[in-house]
């Protein structure tokens, strides 16, 4: 009976708070909606999008339906930016709903949207939410990858205030992956940056989270300090959001404490502030936090009372089927993608049809023209006659013709609109490309750090790179296929798969090399003459303790720092496949003794082959070179933005002649 009363009590509390909260929206809202009606047609989208996002935190429903009304009224008018904007708000609110599909689903229509028009905020601000989303679900390692793509762009803009929210995000990773040194490094960058900004929103999530981290790591004193600082600065701001993250986590500071009766009151608190902002992940974790305090307080009753709450809002929140949603999703896109371009060609076709048939009127003009001329030197009289009845003819051939061109403009616009569409679906492409790339977290355990600068000519890439870890070593690879853009890029993923067979059994750099030359020759028959498609190819093995690099190339060479010198380690001049080279191929492996701090750089010739400068000649080795040798005393993950730079300095207006990709790694 008292667990009976307790919940009513509850129920009846959290009622009250959330009807109050109702009334003082609808008031708040009123000038938005005054504002709305008096609008012109295209200053309502943004009107739209106000008001989505103001109910985000107060009225998932109303925040749904302004999307929708957003995204309607830009397809009208074709702002896609506007569009992308509604489409995040969308997402939002269904994330908060529980709905993780659906989210997920806006939010990747905003990124193709954002891409579509190159807005690079809009781009960050998707791929921040897809990654929150992820985080969520407890899929740490696709909202890290998600995460580093964000910060990237917020650097290349350097934008302090999407930057301090970035790296706030990626150390709130680094923390549930546990590892707490790269986290709290995250934290206080993103702290030191919300500060400059003096945006109190940015800086009590650092302050929050830094608590959060001194929790997981056993230091209750640190954390109670730091959380009750970003609790401080939420209230300032009236971050209700912030409040009830900030309340949550000084509740687990306080259970770790053993002071539970401050832990219960601070808890109470957070899940009244969730209640009214509709904050269901929120309100989920309060109920397990509730739960375990109970627990340890010997309120047994409680205890299991907020547990079965958090089950419920878990299983709401984690959906199984996502996954399988985007294949879905995925496939979609391919089909669509065949559809135009089956579409395209049946365009062209009536194209060129239509072209043959204005030609033959013009024919049947000129003939007309021809004939004309010949009868005038007869007789004037029959020219005047016969001069009527052409011109007859000819005022209904011109508006034939006129009607004939009509169409074919009509048909014009048409396939330009397709191939728009084809652009779209290879960006898209491009995003499912980078998802094959190495998994961060994984390099990040291997080495000290890393970076990769990988730059395609054409949206998608014949460059990649490919890495695995193995009992006592680790295989780093880097390649250069023959040719660029999709056909390369087909070849990129043959070899991904040929190298995760070969290095099943073998470890040998020479021997992977060897084993990668007859297999390409083989799967592309090209001892019967079909193809000469290769690639370049380098391999490294690097051993556990640090202490010994293999390395074997195919017309990639090695570059290593030692001691701040740089030593370059030859490749072997043959390539892998290729009919005019033999079947039977062997490669130097090298055998080089490394140390803690050492870095090594594996590059395709894309960076060295660049045309542009003063003269518009290539960027050539030996500057490359030199290139690596400066940017080898920069810390690691500054070197890629700097390599940017370089190659966006020397470029100019000049096109970019290949594929680019740049690895470093330190050891």
């Amino acid at each position: 009976m008292h667990g009976t009363a307790f919940f009513m009590k509850y129920i009846l509390v959290s009622l009250c708070l959330f009807f109050s909260f109702q009334l003082f929206a609808q008031n708040e809202a009123d000038s938005l909606k005054v504002a709305l009606e008096k609008a012109k047609t295209e200053d309502k989208i943004d009107i739209l999008n106000e008001l989505s996002e103001y109910f985000r935190d107060r009225d998932l429903d109303f925040a749904v339906r302004y999307a929708e009304e957003a995204i309607a009224l830009g397809e009208r008018f074709g702002a896609l930016d506007k569009i992308a904007i509604a489409e995040i708000n969308k997402g939002v609110a269904y994330r908060s709903k529980g709905d993780s599909k659906v989210a997920l689903e806006q939010f990747l229509k905003a990124l193709v949207s954002a891409e579509k028009i190159g807005n690079l905020p809009i781009q960050a601000d998707a791929l921040h939410k897809i990654g929150v989303t992820y985080l969520f679900q407890k899929d740490f390692y696709n909202a890290l990858k998600f995460a580093e793509k964000e910060e990237v762009i917020w650097r290349q803009l350097d934008d302090k205030v999407g930057l301090a929210s970035a790296v706030n995000f990626h150390g709130l990773i680094y923390v549930n992956l546990k590892n707490y040194d790269l986290a709290l490094k995250k934290l206080e960058e993103s702290l030191q940056i919300a500060r400059q900004t003096n945006d109190k929103d940015l800086i009590y999530k650092p302050l929050t989270n830094i608590g959060d981290l001194y929790y997981r790591m056993g230091n209750a004193s640190k954390a109670i300090d730091y959380i009750s600082q970003g609790l401080k600065v939420s209230e300032e701001a009236n971050n209700k959001f912030g409040i009830a993250t900030s309340l949550l986590n000084l509740g687990k500071a306080y259970m770790l404490k053993k002071d539970y009766a401050t832990a219960k009151e601070s808890l109470q608190k957070a899940l009244e502030n969730s209640i009214e902002i509709q904050a269901l992940p929120t309100i989920r974790n309060i109920y397990n936090v509730l739960s375990e305090v109970y627990e340890k307080s010997g309120e047994f009753d409680k205890s299991l009372f907020y547990h079965k709450l958090y089950k419920s809002a878990d299983d709401s929140l984690i959906n199984k089927n996502v996954r399988q949603s985007i294949n879905e999703m995925e496939l979609k896109y391919e089909a669509k993608k065949k559809e135009q371009e089956m579409q395209t060609i049946k365009m062209e076709k009536e194209l060129l049809e239509k072209e043959k048939e204005v030609d033959w009127l013009i024919k049947i003009g000129l003939s007309i023209v021809t004939l004309l001329a010949l009868i005038v030197t007869f007789s004037y009289y029959r020219q005047y006659r016969l001069k009527q009845a052409v011109n007859l003819q000819l005022i209904e051939v011109n508006k034939e013709i006129i009607q004939k061109s009509e169409e074919i403009q009509v048909q014009k616009e048409t396939i330009e609109q397709i191939n728009q569409n084809l652009f779209s679906s290879i960006n898209y492409a491009r995003n499912i490309q980078d998802a094959l790339a190495p998994e961060s977290i994984e390099i990040m355990q291997s080495f000290s750090g890393y970076f990769i600068f990988n730059q395609p000519r054409d949206i998608v890439s014949g460059d990649f790179c490919w890495f695995k870890q193995m009992e006592g070593h680790t295989l780093v690879a880097l390649g250069d296929c023959t040719g660029h853009g999709v056909p390369a890029a087909l070849i990129t993923v043959l070899c991904n798969s040929f190298l995760q067979e070969i290095t099943e059994n073998i470890d040998s750099p020479a021997a992977i090399l060897t084993l990668m030359h007859q297999k390409i020759v083989k799967q592309l028959h090209q001892e019967e003459g079909q193809s000469n498609d290769g690639l370049e190819l380098a391999i490294c093995k690097i051993s556990d303790d640090k202490k010994q690099m293999i390395y074997a190339g195919a017309k990639i060479p090695l570059y290593l720092i030692h001691n701040q010198e740089l030593k370059i380690v030859k490749a072997d001049h043959l390539p892998i496949g290729d009919i005019h080279y033999a079947m039977q191929r062997t490669y130097t492996e090298h055998t080089i003794p490394i140390e803690k701090g050492d870095r090594f750089y594996l590059a395709s010739d894309g960076f060295q082959d660049q045309f542009g400068g003063e003269h518009n000649k290539k960027f050539l080795v030996k500057n490359f070179r030199n290139l690596i040798q400066n940017i080898s005393r920069e810390p690691i993950e500054k070197q890629s933005a700097i390599l940017l730079d370089t190659l966006n300095n020397w470029k100019g207006n000049n096109k970019q002649t290949d594929d680019i990709i740049v690895i470093g790694i330190e050891i």
